[in-house]
């Protein structure tokens, strides 16, 4: 067993608050102006039962037909007898881990109970911020994008917009093997898919609202380990991220994790709107535009799409209606329109006027599929002895950004998405208004069902996983190929109808299908990000052996490790060899999969502690010196790597890491203690050498 002499290892204490990398900037929409425009207040003299109904913006309140709102995540006597010596616990000042909401839950504007009636319904001021408008053109976006504009690197920082479940090393293997599957059937001779790629030319992938470019890195990786099998040269695939600031290109582009994809010409980066814009310039000067892509492109969109603008609609008594929303707030007067706060002080009235499905006219050549989708949704919630009547999004904005997208490449595309939202149409049943999840910023349910009626409308066909409880819905939408009614396809687009073009035209993409089928709906992202979280918070005391099961699964993520890392080194003293093997051999990936982000989320000093727990000194002063490279040079750290030397019995190497403590932080106590007692070591050796010298 291990020395009962051990050193005992440090923990160094964060204190600090996490902070965003420099230019960092939230993936949204650049900020509209929104130009003067009177605000007014107006009192509350209506009866309740006159009123407009009125949509609650809870962040976790749960509307009728709604799945409910974003999830996120969203010691001593350690290897050997590890001391974490903190000033107060790093995780609980870190973001708020990613599981039930985005954030804390806010609280509620300041109001009196004389404010509410009897029924819940707010009678206090209201400050109109704009009178009844199409969802789609309502101020709703534009707070939206001034939310991210002057509060973006903020939000992120805070850990208001969630990320480990859309960011993590399982969800870019997962996509990266899909993507592959629709490559293997395009490739293949003779396909049915009726969709050739041209492995001469670039195969673009665009990730659309990349942010920080932690999932662009584990999917670029993933593809890259990937090349050997893939029927398509790896050189010749090209990954774009993109944003609507050029604020994160230069971030992008000395990530030391990016450089090497910059470099190769695998990866790129370009400036887009994703509903206004209709070309991206890459910086290598390639224009990606209309019919510019001689190969179908494929688009990644993680958590966009409840964020862009949506219309609502509703189905009542057999009547299709509009839903127009006029924003206001629970404050008598909002000096600023675009004051991101005012978004937690929504106070948004409803009413809702009939319409004909020809509703989109002039969109843009979308007006028939756009006139398809709500004559489908007239249709399916006009049945007989249906009185319920339906309430749903269809998310325009999305809509709009594959419209711009598709054009580049002559309407071939793949496209794999994962956000909330839901793609069972029975989940619109009921009248209601839109639940607005607040986190902060604010977001709605996305109708994956809708966007995938657009695809099958369009020739194309959508993979939904069916999977109703589930925090992230990835669908998987594809164009390509002449399945249209134009090829002599006359049944009409109501009921069924849709749901049998859509099997009859996935059939002809069998690896397509399977890799859907097993990387997505047999166990997908959010069954990952459900296992993990699930191993965190309902077991007290995992076992190492179910920690490492876990690590394995997610491909040794950093953030996985980093939940669990005291847990590993406690049981480090007590496990067998065998399992303290597996672990030195996957820790190693933790490392290979680091993205930096959060320097209070030091990795690599964690993965020291490791390597010291089981006595592997040298890899342990490699990470350690590794920490004190990305994260800088801390008190701690040298303290550690003396004790390594130390142990290593190279016992002046281990002074000098003990006074580098020292001159950090003087009042360092352990550093402290260990320097006098090397210093005592060393003396009885020294003395000899002073005497024979004193003799000659």
């Amino acid at each position: 067993e291990l020395r009962a002499r051990e050193p005992q290892l440090e923990r160094y204490p964060f204190s600090r608050r996490p902070t965003p990398p420099p230019g960092f900037s939230h993936p949204r929409l650049h900020l509209v102006s929104y130009g003067e425009r009177g605000l007014h207040r107006r009192a509350r003299h209506r009866p309740r039962r006159d009123r407009p109904r009125r949509a609650w913006a809870s962040p976790v309140g749960i509307r009728a037909g709604s799945l409910g709102p974003r999830l996120q995540e969203g010691a001593q006597g350690a290897a050997p007898s590890l001391q974490h010596e903190r000033d107060g616990d790093a995780d609980a000042a870190a973001a708020p881990e990613e599981g039930n909401d985005p954030t804390p839950p806010q609280p509620e504007p300041e109001s009196s109970e004389e404010e509410y009636d009897e029924g819940g319904e707010y009678q206090g001021p209201r400050c109109v911020l704009e009178d009844y408008t199409k969802c789609s053109e309502s101020h709703l976006w534009k707070l939206m994008m001034s939310f991210y504009d002057r509060k973006g690197p903020d939000s992120w920082a805070q850990g208001i917009v969630p990320h480990f479940i859309t960011c993590n090393a399982f969800i870019g293997r997962s996509y990266a093997q899909v993507l592959h599957g629709f490559i293997r059937d395009s490739m293949k001779p003779g396909s049915k898919a009726d969709c050739p790629l041209d492995p001469t030319e670039p195969l673009y992938i665009i990730e659309l609202g990349t942010g920080s470019g932690k999932f662009s890195y584990f999917m670029v990786k993933a593809l890259e380990e990937m090349k050997d099998t893939c029927d398509f040269p790896w050189e010749k695939i090209v990954y774009v991220m993109t944003d609507f600031t050029e604020a994160n290109f230069n971030f992008w582009r000395d990530h030391p994790r990016l450089k090497k994809y910059f470099d190769s010409g695998n990866l790129e980066a370009g400036i887009f709107d994703a509903v206004n814009d209709g070309e991206i310039r890459l910086t290598n000067g390639t224009v990606l535009g209309t019919g510019s892509c001689v190969n179908p492109i494929c688009v990644v969109a993680n958590y966009l799409f409840d964020t862009l603008c949506h219309d609502i609609f509703q189905v009542d008594g057999g009547v299709l209606k509009e839903g127009l929303v006029s924003v206001g707030s629970k404050a008598a007067e909002e000096k600023d329109p675009l004051e991101p706060d005012i978004i937690q002080r929504f106070d948004n009235l409803y009413k809702y006027v009939p319409i004909g499905t020809d509703y989109y006219k002039g969109e843009g050549g979308d007006d028939a599929h756009l006139e398809r989708i709500l004559a489908w949704y007239k249709d399916y919630f006009t049945q007989e002895n249906d009185h319920g009547g339906a309430s749903l999004l269809v998310p325009i904005g999305a809509l709009r950004a594959i419209r711009q997208l598709t054009s580049m490449s002559g309407g071939r595309a793949i496209v794999i998405s994962g956000d909330k939202g839901n793609n069972n149409p029975e989940h619109f049943r009921g009248l209601g208004d839109p639940h607005i999840a607040v986190h902060g910023s604010f977001s709605v349910m996305v109708n994956y069902h809708a966007i995938g009626a657009y695809f099958t409308s369009r020739g194309g066909f959508a993979l939904h996983n069916p999977q109703e409880e589930a925090s992230l819905k990835v669908s998987c939408f594809v164009l390509g190929g002449d399945y249209s009614d134009a090829a002599g396809d006359a049944r009409p687009w109501t009921g069924d109808h849709l749901e049998a073009r859509d099997r009859e035209r996935a059939d002809r993409w069998p690896n397509l299908k399977a890799a859907f089928n097993e990387h997505v709906v047999s166990f997908g992202p959010n069954d990952f990000f459900v296992m993990q979280k699930s191993l965190k918070e309902d077991s007290s005391q995992p076992s190492l052996k179910s920690i490492v099961a876990l690590l394995k699964l997610s491909d040794f993520d950093p953030d996985v490790f980093w939940k669990f890392r005291d847990t590993i080194l406690n049981a480090l003293n007590t496990c067998g060899e065998k399992l303290r093997a597996d672990l030195g051999r996957g820790i190693p990936r933790v490392w290979d999969n680091y993205y930096l982000l959060d320097k209070d989320k030091d990795i690599a000093f964690e993965i020291g502690r490791f390597f010291y727990g089981i006595r592997n000194y040298r890899d342990a002063l490699v990470y350690y010196a590794q920490s004190s490279t990305e994260i800088g040079e801390h008190h701690v750290t040298f303290h550690n790597m003396g004790l390594c030397y130390y142990s290593e019995g190279k016992l002046e190497t281990s002074l000098e890491y003990f006074t580098k403590a020292l001159e950090i932080s003087p009042d360092y106590e352990k550093a402290n203690s260990w320097k006098v007692r090397v210093e005592r070591e060393l003396a009885p050796a020294a003395a000899p050498t002073a005497e024979a010298a004193d003799g000659g």
